[in-house]
């Protein structure tokens, strides 16, 4: 049975050292260049920091359905996003539908490019180089249900606008009757882009029950 493979940073870890751009960028690229790294690191709430690359969405990844010559597909193993390169024009679609920023495009003479966990090595260079053990790589697991109903709070300020969406990777995130709800916490994949992007900080991602690979 195909099992989902993922990024995971802990941020009570990250040193925001940015090493792991430098890693990646000179592994895929040959250059230590973090502007062209496939993993980003971002500063978040309580002065910590993350790092994040492609989390593989649930369902019908945005990129995959925004390319117009259907050059993007999923690793039938893993769930990796690949991208052909020889059906890239350059367009941008996939860049623009990313909800996560997880696709750049080098140059105007280069395909887009997205993480693919480095699949010639054993696990990905960022993981092996990451000088405090904040970035983890393996197979998503099902969160317990005991814990699946208090991994993610959602404050009482939440205004439920809804931004924090389409920026969850598991799907699980919807505004119903003008309420934010997590309809099946089970699913959560604790990428928490949903606590990274919210414009006033209302989502919270418990760390006790957080469970890493």
């Amino acid at each position: 049975m195909p099992q989902k493979m993922m990024l995971q940073c802990d941020r009570a870890l990250c040193t925001e050292c940015h090493l792991c751009e430098m890693v990646c960028s000179a592994v895929k690229a040959g250059v230590f260049d973090p502007r062209i790294s496939r993993i980003q690191v971002v500063a978040a709430e309580e002065a910590m920091a993350k790092a994040f690359a492609c989390v593989n969405c649930e369902g019908d990844p945005p990129c995959i359905k925004a390319c117009p010559r259907h050059g993007l597909s999923r690793d039938p193993d893993t769930k990796v996003i690949l991208i052909q390169e020889e059906e890239c024009d350059r367009c941008g679609s996939c860049v623009e539908a990313c909800p996560y920023g997880a696709i750049i495009l080098i140059s105007n003479e280069e395909p887009a490019v997205v993480c693919d966990l480095c699949r010639d090595r054993d696990e990905p260079a960022c993981v092996t180089h990451c000088p405090t053990g904040a970035l983890k790589y393996g197979n998503v697991l099902p969160i317990p249900r005991k814990i699946a109903k208090r991994q993610i709070n959602i404050s009482l300020s939440c205004n439920n606008c809804g931004d924090c969406v389409s920026t969850c990777s598991s799907l699980i995130l919807k505004v119903i009757d003008g309420w934010l709800i997590p309809t099946e916490p089970v699913k959560c994949q604790v990428c928490e882009h949903c606590a990274t992007n919210c414009p006033i900080g209302a989502i919270r991602i418990n760390r006790r029950s957080k469970i890493l690979f």
